[in-house]
């Protein structure tokens, strides 16, 4: 009586975990299901915690970065395909796939979202928004900062005097730029590295 209790336990044991297997599987396609081959290989690279190297050569030539902007506020930034600019704490999430691009000398940058092809600006308010075409309010600095997180602000756009960042909030919200400082969390970045990417750049 027990060897057949001990048989038909493991049964379904097995039959649970192979159940569960499929189940998982499943949810991984579901997640990934919107994503180009290209995009799905650079999420499936990118390291969530490694940081990129402080080397100021790429800021010339107009380089480009595959990179994934983790907020201090424990939000990835994402633009999706209507242009909203919001956080995920789903690194999987396709729309937080962002190309960087220097676009001038003195760390000038351009973000756009790699799937929803929209770009990241800021207008003169300090509202973020998500535009198809490239122009000035597209451009950002990169700061190096000393707590090893980036800053971007407006390269175009300050008020009184006072530059304007590209913060998330605690909720994930973008924030308006007159309420960002350098020094504050929500302003806070890590561009976290895919390995072909770095592979690529050494």
């Amino acid at each position: 009586m027990r060897k057949w209790m001990l048989s038909w336990n493991l049964q379904n044991l097995f039959s649970g975990l192979y159940l569960h297997a499929i189940f998982l599987f499943g949810s991984v396609c579901v997640v990934y299901s919107d994503c180009t081959p290209e995009q799905l290989a650079a999420v499936m690279n990118c390291s969530r915690h490694e940081r990129h190297t402080r080397n100021y050569d790429y800021m010339e030539g107009g380089d480009v970065r595959i990179r994934q902007l983790f907020s201090r506020t424990q939000w990835f930034l994402t633009i999706d395909d209507y242009g909203n600019i919001r956080g995920t704490q789903d690194p999987t999430n396709c729309y937080g796939i962002l190309e960087i691009r220097t676009v001038s000398e003195g760390g000038i940058l351009a973000i756009k979202g790699v799937k929803s092809q929209y770009y990241i600006c800021m207008n003169k308010a300090g509202q973020l928004q998500g535009k198809r075409l490239y122009s000035e309010n597209c451009n950002f600095k990169e700061v190096f900062l000393e707590n090893y997180f980036n800053a971007y602000s407006s390269a175009k756009w300050t008020i009184n005097g006072k530059e304007m960042f590209i913060a998330l909030s605690q909720r994930g919200r973008p924030l308006r730029g007159k309420k960002t400082k350098r020094e504050h969390i929500p302003s806070h970045f890590i561009p976290m590295k895919c390995r072909e990417e770095e592979r690529r750049l050494d």
